[in-house]
């Protein structure tokens, strides 16, 4: 899901949809990645509609960066 909105917005039905999951199962994701910060939801009248939240995508990039500025300090890189 987070890879189809880095398309662009998406209703959760069009979320659902590529996923063998009922909208039921689908919406509950979609709120996991809500509370985790990775994606913003509005309503426009029935429909609601996720985007990326690019600031929350930034901090994991940048504690991410952090870590492997030390996984390859110690070499743990090369044990990949």
């Amino acid at each position: 899901m987070v890879r189809r909105l880095a398309l662009g917005e998406r209703t959760v039905t069009e979320l659902a949809a590529p996923f063998q999951m009922s909208l039921a199962a689908a919406s509950k994701h979609i709120k996991v990645l809500e509370r985790a910060g990775l994606l913003l939801r509005s309503v426009r009248g029935r429909r609601h509609i996720c985007r990326l939240n690019p600031q929350s995508l930034a901090d994991a990039h940048e504690w991410i960066r952090f870590y492997e500025r030390f996984w390859n300090e110690h070499g743990y890189a090369e044990n990949r």
